[in-house]
């Protein structure tokens, strides 16, 4: 791997690294020595360690070992402009370095999905990319979109395209877990002359209130109902007030 590096970036320890790695392992090949280029090793030498230099510093030796053989001393090289094809003035610091390559494929991460399989019980999608699930779209998502005002796209992402459902809410007592379709009992007209049988029409009524009068529909997500129902198992009630 070729390395570049700005002269002026060499303050800090990261960027030092490689520019004491390249010194150790280009020096090291040019006198036929030995050299340890462990990485993010201390730059100062310690006591066992022998070398022909009175400094204390790896890189004042290493710079020494690459002058005596026409290098720079601190590793840097004199680069032309593809473009304009002169010299650059500034000092580039450029040689090669090791690194282990990371296998990480795009065919390997990417997660893609319009529908697939729902969880039974919260009705929202199954997560696992093995399982076809969805990506989940946790709470710093939504604070992101709260913060560019994207409010619908919000909206689409956590109750659209996740566990849309539409309830029947009795609008006298407030109650969700209530409300149950009623089938009339008696034998339609068309079935007593011989036509052929018409599905009856089926009618929303509240068990608690004892009439099918009052009733609305609620679009809101289903997990809001499975909230109110693990509520009701505590015997705590939940209502709700609609606006209209």
């Amino acid at each position: 791997m070729l390395f570049l590096c700005a002269f002026t970036a060499l303050a800090n320890l990261t960027s030092f690294e490689p520019l004491r790695r390249y010194e150790e392992k280009h020096g090291g090949s040019l006198h036929g020595k030995y050299k340890d280029a462990t990485p993010f090793r201390s730059s100062v030498k310690t006591d066992g360690e022998k070398s022909g230099s009175k400094s204390a510093s790896l890189v004042d030796e290493l710079g020494v070992m690459l002058k005596e053989k026409g290098f720079n001393y601190h590793g840097c090289e004199v680069l032309y402009s593809g473009v304009y094809g002169t010299e650059l003035t500034c000092e580039i610091f450029i040689g090669p370095v090791y690194y282990q390559r990371l296998r990480h494929m795009v065919s390997d991460k990417y997660q893609v999905r319009s529908t697939g399989p729902i969880d039974p019980v919260t009705r929202q999608p199954v997560k696992g990319r093995k399982r076809g699930g969805g990506v989940r779209f946790g709470e710093m998502e939504r604070d992101s979109l709260l913060a560019h005002g994207a409010a619908y796209l919000l909206h689409d992402r956590l109750h659209t395209c996740s566990d849309y459902h539409i309830a029947d809410v009795c609008s006298i007592c407030g109650s969700l877990l209530t409300t149950t379709f009623i089938q009339p009992q008696k034998l339609p007209v068309r079935q007593i002359v011989g036509l052929p049988p018409r599905k009856p029409p089926s009618k929303v009524a509240c068990h608690a209130c004892q009439t099918g009068k009052g009733m609305e529909t609620v679009a809101m997500p289903y997990i809001f109902r499975y909230l109110a129902a693990e509520l009701a198992s505590m015997n705590i009630k939940m209502t709700l007030k609609l606006s209209n």
